[in-house]
């Protein structure tokens, strides 16, 4: 039976070390004084909360930093700017918005999230003076808001992984192959990559790791703005987008090990032998396939919830208005298949989204087996080639694209009465419905190893929904820099209404402290 290599022995040495340190912290925070605060408007604020959430329809793992980062958009906006407690308000809000469970945040934590916020907001008050909002908001702001998620969250397993990871592309990679001359930077890139694809870290956390990994001071201004114009540049290299394709490509077998080593606390004892390690591997695998089953049905659920949402709120703004100016009524039948289709559409497609077979878990298995307990390869051996297409698959793509646009928008004037902007907004949001399910059947892809199982239903479903897919995502991507939803709901919901709450907390502590005088 075959012992560890190692790069998987420095794992479980990185990887026990964390354990141990978890273990005695939470020994430590028993002991420790905990922040309990008063639930006057917790309902209201969940409730605006999960609305806010559905109309960015962004990853779970990503909610509690942007609403971190909301939170000191607005305080920024604050003339006389008081960072004395605004740890404290921090996490009083979030709180009652249901990210954090009352009287779990130490005092100590909210002392040094405090601490974090007066340091980030004194660098951006002096980058200000140099650079526009946008970008220093992007190397302070941002950053700020992920070194807090990650005082309230734990993320040292990640780290672990993310360097165990990085140290077995850098070795299995063969630069050569992929790229003409060695890229610029090249490490750092591959680290981005790895963040990214593996971890599906967001830009802030990503640049937060390379501001740690390279242990950037940020308090010199200068040099932390050097650094963070380097990070944009990887952030948009096309060596970076080569790299990420070839990751993704050959990422499964260690998402699984990472779901591995989270689920199990005694996981380093299984790293004994091959065979105790693919016991517990093969039951991560299970466990995988059921929660990236459990995550499609959930983003199925918060994806129609998104567009019934930007449907109410957008489509119905533009159909009524046009439909009283051209005919002096509502056309309901339009009105009505354009609210309705795409979310049924988006539950449809749920259908056609299979889970990988037995074939793929034993391949997962071989996979890991060969990175952790085989000698470490001799040279590089991952190409990174991709199957090429001439120009006429192109053209007969395009050629599709319009064929199937052509045949809905067809059916849709002689069957349903559409007229143009009817048409508009119906490709809009199927469009969208498309892009939102394909980018849920990627959580599959994720865990399968080699090229994507095809069958005949899947073929006729890309055949469709293909050329849908490719529009919205053009409109997310515009969707997502704009996103009329959120800055309508952050500007006039979100600012008065937690103002407000915030009076009424402060106004209850004010009469709590009156009648303990008297």
């Amino acid at each position: 039976m075959r012992e560890p290599n190692i790069l998987a022995k420095q794992f479980t040495r990185e990887l026990q070390l964390v354990r141990d340190a978890q273990s005695r912290e939470q020994i430590d925070n028993e002991t420790r004084e905990k922040l309990h605060i008063q639930t006057t408007g917790a309902s209201l604020t969940y409730l605006y909360e999960s609305l806010r959430n559905a109309s960015e329809n962004n990853g779970e793992n990503l909610l509690l930093m942007q609403a971190i980062r909301r939170f000191f958009k607005r305080t920024y906006l604050t003339p006389d700017l008081n960072l004395g407690d605004i740890g404290e308000e921090l996490i009083t809000e979030l709180t009652l918005a249901g990210y954090l469970e009352n009287d779990s945040i130490t005092l100590k934590t909210i002392s040094e999230i405090s601490q974090l916020a007066r340091d980030y907001s004194h660098s951006r008050s002096k980058l200000l003076q140099k650079f526009p909002r946008e970008v220093t908001d992007r190397w302070t702001l941002e950053p700020m808001s992920a070194a807090i998620e990650q005082k309230l969250r734990d993320h040292r397993l990640n780290v672990v992984f993310a360097d165990f990871a990085y140290n077995h592309f850098l070795n299995a990679i063969d630069v050569k192959a992929i790229f003409d001359d060695q890229p610029a930077s090249y490490e750092a890139t591959l680290f981005v990559a790895v963040q990214q694809t593996l971890l599906h870290a967001d830009p802030a956390a990503i640049r937060l790791s390379l501001i740690s990994r390279y242990q950037v001071p940020l308090g010199h201004v200068a040099q932390f703005a050097k650094f963070n114009m380097q990070v944009d540049q990887i952030m948009a290299s096309p060596a970076l987008k080569k790299l990420i394709h070839l990751v993704d490509r050959h990422g499964a077998p260690l998402r699984i090990a990472l779901l591995a080593a989270s689920n199990d606390d005694n996981m380093t004892e299984y790293f004994a032998n091959e065979q105790s390690y693919s016991d517990q591997y093969n039951l991560a695998i299970n466990e995988a396939y059921k929660s990236v089953s459990k995550n499609i049905n959930r983003g199925i659920f918060r994806s129609v919830v998104f567009l019934i949402i930007t449907k109410v709120i957008i489509g119905v703004a533009a159909e009524v208005p046009y439909d009283i100016w051209a005919h002096d009524k509502v056309q309901w039948l339009p009105l009505v298949v354009n609210l309705l289709l795409p979310p049924l559409y988006m539950i449809a497609l749920r259908l056609t989204l299979l889970m990988p077979t037995e074939r793929n878990s034993q391949a997962l298995n071989q996979e890991i087996t060969r990175i952790l307990f085989e000698p470490m390869p001799s040279k590089p051996y991952m190409k990174g080639r991709r199957k090429t297409f001439g120009t006429g698959w192109n053209i007969a793509y395009g050629a599709l694209i319009v064929a199937v646009f052509s045949g809905v928008a067809w059916i849709l004037i002689n069957y349903a009465e559409f007229e143009l902007v009817h048409l508009i907004v119906f490709f809009i949001f199927i469009s969208t419905a498309s892009f939102l399910g394909f980018r849920l059947s990627r959580n599959i892809r994720e865990i399968e190893v080699g090229d994507e199982a095809q069958t005949s239903v899947t073929m006729l479903r890309d055949f469709l929904y293909m050329p849908f897919v490719a529009v919205g995502r053009k409109i997310n991507e515009t969707y997502a820099r704009i996103n009329i939803v959120s800055r309508f709901l952050d500007m006039f919901v979100e600012l008065p209404l937690k103002t407000i709450l915030s009076f009424i907390r402060r106004w209850g502590s004010f009469l709590s402290a009156k009648k303990d005088d008297l």
